[in-house]
């Protein structure tokens, strides 16, 4: 069984990892669904969702079977996603009639001011940072990030 779910892009991201938590839990719990390598990965951002890979192997080989175990799936994530407060998504567009002042100016100035240092410091990483910013960047993320519970 593989799915992708598209979710509203106002899931917040604790929400988001909520429905992963618990969609993996469901996989794990369904004794007709095998553990390896059952999967849920946040796989990207849509063009009007965040999309959620779903991927296991249900242990039926019979057809008819395997649509009940399938739909018994389907429901019960769905109730997973409206329980944790988000909402399928539903290909949309928005149209901006008038200038939106939504975004921070001071963030935006900010966020400016850095570009036009690089700039003018002939820095800008276009299209791409140069062997020192590489080897100076490389592997200083914190991974799995702390408080994940992997670390």
């Amino acid at each position: 069984m593989q799915t992708t779910l598209q979710l509203r892009y106002e899931t917040t991201p604790d929400q988001l990892r909520l429905v992963l938590v618990r969609l993996q839990e469901l996989l794990l719990k369904h004794p007709k669904v095998s553990p390896e390598p059952a999967r849920v990965r946040f796989t990207g951002y849509g063009s009007s969702a965040l999309d959620v890979e779903t991927f296991a192997y249900v242990t039926t080989r019979d057809l008819n079977e395997f649509l009940g175990i399938e739909e018994d799936l389907n429901l019960r994530i769905k109730h997973i996603v409206e329980e944790t407060g988000s909402d399928f998504a539903f290909p949309s567009r928005t149209l901006y009639v008038t200038q939106s002042d939504d975004l921070d100016n001071e963030l935006t100035k900010v966020a400016e001011a850095e570009v036009a240092a690089w700039r003018a410091d002939n820095r800008l990483p276009f299209p791409n940072h140069d062997d020192e910013a590489r080897q100076a960047l490389a592997d200083t993320l914190d991974y799995p990030r702390k408080g994940s519970g992997s670390d």
